[in-house]
C-alpha cells in the first residue's frame, strides 16, 4: 500500500506541473496584410493561315487565320471584323476581296476544327474566314495575293 500512495504522489505532482505550464504559457495574435497584383493584357495577332488558289470574279471561298495569345491565360475569340483587300497593283483595286465577320458570340467562336473556342495559354487557333472576289475583278488581279486587315475581339476564359 505504501508504494501505491508514494506513485501517486509523483503522478499528482507531474499533473499539476504540466498543467500549470499549460496556462503559464503566453499567446499572441497576429494581423497585418497581403499583397497581390494583376498581369496586364498582351494584344494577339491574326496570321494568314492556309488559302487556295480559288477566287475569281463572282466566287465565294474560305481562308483559314491563325489567332495568337501571348498571354499566361486562356482567351476566347469572341468576333473577327469583316476585311477588305489593299490595292494589289495599278489595275486591281482595293476592295476586290472581302471577307465576311464572324458576328460578336458570348460564348465563343468555334474555331476550324469546329469544337474548340478557348484558346490556351501562349497557344493559338485556327478560324475560317468565307472570302468573296468581286465581279468587277479585272485580268490584273489574275494570280494575286489579297491581304486583308482584321480585327479580333477577346476577352479571357479563365
Amino acid at each position: 500500500m505504501r508504494h501505491k500512495k508514494l506513485l501517486i504522489v509523483p503522478v499528482l505532482v507531474g499533473a499539476a506541473l504540466a498543467t500549470g505550464f499549460a496556462f503559464a504559457a503566453w499567446t499572441s495574435s497576429g494581423s497585418g496584410t497581403a499583397v497581390a497584383k494583376s498581369t496586364t493584357s498582351i494584344d494577339s495577332v491574326i496570321a494568314p493561315g492556309t488559302s487556295a488558289a480559288d477566287l475569281y470574279p463572282g466566287a465565294t471561298s474560305s481562308v483559314t487565320v491563325t489567332v495568337s495569345n501571348p498571354n499566361p491565360y486562356p482567351v476566347m475569340v469572341h468576333s473577327v471584323t469583316a476585311g477588305s483587300s489593299t490595292l494589289v497593283n495599278v489595275s486591281c483595286t482595293a476592295g476586290t476581296v472581302t471577307s465576311d465577320s464572324r458576328a460578336f458570340d458570348a460564348d465563343g467562336l468555334s474555331q476550324s476544327d469546329g469544337s474548340t473556342k478557348v484558346i490556351a495559354a501562349n497557344g493559338s487557333g485556327t478560324y475560317v474566314l468565307v472570302t468573296h472576289m468581286a465581279t468587277t475583278a479585272v485580268d490584273a488581279c489574275k494570280l494575286q495575293t489579297f491581304t486583308m486587315s482584321l480585327t479580333a475581339a477577346l476577352a479571357s476564359a479563365a
